[in-house]
């Protein structure tokens, strides 16, 4: 879950915040961004928990609907669907997903007013109403709606939305990495599946030296990075260049000249998608003009010192 691209991603906001204060303690700045891979596991984890509270709270929903004088037999119906679906029992039956919920302490317990309101709006929205007109719903078709459940609560409904910026400090920076991972998570559910959820690392002593390295390499050689990008940029009002692509540079420049092991197009290529993600419309042909540059020098210069065959270019 945590990948390269997704380090980069933190060591890139940290760095932005970094360059924002005139004083700033790289140590602590270094401390928060480790703790903060913790918060990001933790914050996937709680809305991959939210359909089974959701359902909690469906079931008592009907329970309350069956004691009426008169229970409407279409609303139970309609309560039922989402109490049967396949995706939502997987995870609630799911021995690893519920040992890693206990494990992180992650619980929905005490929201049952965001849950009526999400409800009430939830009952009246296409997705929901399309949803239920499936005459047979299919585990196919439960998973689909899972995620545009999820696309809806995170994208358009603002209660929700201010919930969880109360909740979590880090969800305004991590909410779309998160929401791709918990969409990508729900699709890829199965009945019997062994493991439902994505290897929180890959090798995690890698990745958190790879995260260590790239930020304190960054703050350590930011004087000698940026003036390998200001002979490039001459001709450019160094004051309108954005900070997010001075950083990118930066961290790109990082990578080449004190990670051997990581190819120099693997390097710029990965800043050029941030780019996209996170600067101008502009930044990717800029970034790509100017990286593009100095790579040229520091090989010509046998500045790029890789190991391995096929490294350098």
């Amino acid at each position: 879950m945590l990948n390269r691209r997704f380090l980069r991603i933190k060591a890139l906001q940290a760095l932005y915040s970094f360059a924002q204060e005139e004083n700033p303690d790289a140590v602590a700045y270094r401390k928060r961004l480790l703790a903060g891979l913790e918060k990001t596991y933790e914050l996937y984890l709680f809305l991959m928990a939210f359909p089974i509270e959701f359902k909690s709270f469906i079931l008592d929903e009907l329970a309350l609907e069956k004691n009426k004088y008169i229970p409407s037999d279409k609303q139970s119906q309609i309560l039922q669907i989402i109490i049967d679906n396949k995706a939502i029992g997987i995870l609630e039956n799911h021995i690893g997903f519920q040992n890693e919920l206990t494990k992180n302490k992650i619980s929905w317990t005490g929201h049952q007013d965001l849950m009526r309101k999400i409800w009430m709006d939830l009952k009246i929205h296409p997705l929901f109403t399309s949803y239920i007109e499936t005459s047979t719903p299919t585990l196919k078709s439960d998973k689909t709606f899972l995620i545009h459940l999820m696309e809806w609560l995170i994208a358009e409904f603002e209660l929700f939305e201010s919930f969880m910026e109360d909740k979590y400090l880090n969800w305004d920076d991590d909410q779309i990495l998160i929401l791709k991972t918990v969409s990508k998570t729900l699709q890829g559910l199965s009945e019997n599946a062994k493991s439902i959820l994505p290897d929180k690392h890959k090798d995690e002593e890698e990745d958190i030296k790879f995260l260590k390295d790239l930020f304190d390499l960054c703050v350590q050689n930011q004087q000698e990075l940026m003036n390998l990008i200001a002979v490039k940029t001459k001709n450019w009002d160094q004051d309108r260049i954005a900070v997010v692509d001075l950083i990118l540079m930066k961290m790109a420049l990082c990578e080449v000249l004190y990670f051997p092991f990581i190819p120099v197009k693997v390097s710029i290529n990965e800043y050029l998608e941030l780019a996209k993600l996170y600067s101008t419309p502009n930044s990717h042909g800029f970034i790509n003009g100017i990286l593009d540059k100095v790579q040229l020098d520091l090989n010509r210069d046998g500045k790029i010192n890789k190991l391995g065959r096929g490294l350098v270019n």
